[in-house]
């Protein structure tokens, strides 16, 4: 199985996707994280995170407070949901920071 990982900023020094999943023969077959995370007062903190834990594919919407939303997602086949989750952050990581932010306890 051909494990792939990366982190990738989105230029602004300050928000970044971080992608882990494994391929066999070039097919996904087992998605780890496809997670945006955002640094916010000294730390990168987790925002919104895709991944097969609990035995589904699902979006976590992370709040400061700990507290997550589970949304189950549905895809064709897991290239299909890696392709949806990495366009969903790329299009809405900015949404999904400022409803992250609006949630902090200063």
């Amino acid at each position: 199985m051909g494990e792939k990982q990366w982190l990738q900023d989105f230029d602004t020094g300050t928000d970044r996707l971080r992608v882990h999943f494994y391929t066999e023969s070039g097919t996904v077959e087992a998605i780890l994280v496809v997670q945006y995370e955002a640094f916010i007062d000294g730390e990168w903190r987790p925002i919104v995170r895709y991944d097969e834990a609990h035995g589904f594919f699902h979006r976590d919407i992370l709040s400061p407070s700990g507290e997550q939303e589970k949304i189950p997602e549905l895809a064709e086949t897991k290239g299909v949901a890696l392709t949806q989750a990495l366009d969903d952050l790329k299009r809405n990581w900015h949404v999904y920071r400022r409803s992250y932010e609006a949630k902090i306890v200063r």
